[in-house]
């Protein structure tokens, strides 16, 4: 008999991980993996444990603290020791509507939760770090599909300004942090996430859940802001998580990483999409006196294939169905 190929070690296993926004929609799928690989997690949220709706907290392997990570730094800091890795997920996100009329607030609440990370794992010499960016960083006339060496060009997407300027200066922050203290740090620039346990609250959803909670709940017609041209990717939150990982494992540098499918739909196409696939009969209608927002974002995945070997795995039709039916088990709605 020959011998047996060796069964490649996790690099999770074993390891004391912190992810903040962990107990949050991409945090909360992160975590999980994370664990069924051997990882011990520390989780940071906002909520009171009694509040979380997505982790075990009886499970062993999870830690939560519910934290303000805009003003406790020495909570923070205390938090970090001992950590071999450092996830930043925590940030205040919300939709066109709400970006658009609140860009101070979610450029200071960002780059504060950026701030005290950032120093808090330097102080408590945390191996490896992750920031979490966002395609938001892109200027709104960027090439498409967008390279990351665009990222720092214009102004950021002006429906995303306060936002795409605190992530922007996260992505700073980082890269400064390395050159001066030597901090191993991965950045990454995901594309559009959505999923089950995504935001599906009104007054702050992205396009996506926002579609699935109208349509599935009767609404007809179903209003689109804008006339439907724009086009977007869109990345499954199980693909979401496992970037992260790949790009933190493999790519702990300071230099960012689109995380991103190449399949790209128009909004008006996607809102067609949800209809057909929750079984509505609802028609699609275009509000053209709304804003678009970027008229197309797609990323240029060249750079995550060449350096973390990462690929999306999930198309948009079956990320979609399985939405939509954990979203009718979640409001107690039957297929």
């Amino acid at each position: 008999m020959g011998k047996k190929a060796k069964t490649r070690k996790s690099f999770w296993k074993g390891k004391r991980v912190l992810v903040t926004g962990g107990n949050g929609f991409v945090g909360s799928h992160l975590t999980e993996i994370l664990l069924t690989q051997g990882a011990g997690v520390t989780v940071v949220g906002r909520e009171k444990p009694s509040g979380v709706r997505f982790l075990d907290l009886k499970n062993p392997s999870i830690r939560y603290h519910s934290v303000d990570l805009s003003s406790t730094r020495p909570t923070v800091i205390s938090l970090c020791r001992n950590k071999d890795v450092v996830f930043h997920l925590a940030a205040r996100v919300a939709g066109i509507g709400y970006n658009s009329t609140h860009p101070a607030t979610m450029l200071r609440d960002n780059l504060a939760m950026a701030m005290t990370m950032f120093e808090a794992a330097r102080l408590a010499q945390v191996p490896r770090m992750q920031f979490v960016s966002s395609a938001c960083v892109y200027p709104r006339f960027c090439t498409i599909p967008t390279p990351e060496s665009e990222g720092l060009l214009d102004e950021p997407e002006p429906t995303n300004y306060g936002y795409g300027w605190a992530k922007r200066m996260g992505e700073i922050l980082a890269r400064s942090y390395a050159e001066e203290y030597g901090m191993k740090i991965s950045i990454v620039r995901p594309y559009n996430g959505y999923g089950p346990r995504d935001n599906f609250d009104p007054r702050t959803s992205h396009v996506i859940p926002a579609l699935i909670r109208r349509v599935v709940s009767g609404e007809n017609p179903v209003v689109v802001w804008g006339d439907g041209s724009p086009t977007r990717s869109f990345l499954y939150v199980s693909d979401f998580a496992r970037g992260l990982m790949e790009a933190v494992e493999k790519y702990p540098e300071p230099d960012p990483v689109n995380i991103g499918t190449e399949e790209e739909i128009r909004i008006g196409d996607l809102a067609k999409l949800v209809v057909e696939l929750s079984g509505s009969k609802a028609q699609v209608i275009f509000d053209t006196t709304r804003p678009n927002g970027q008229p197309r974002r797609n990323c240029d995945t060249r750079k995550a294939k060449e350096k973390i070997g990462f690929t999306a795995r999930v198309p948009l039709r079956e990320g979609l169905k399985k939405t939509i039916e954990w979203y009718r088990k979640s409001v107690g709605l039957s297929a």
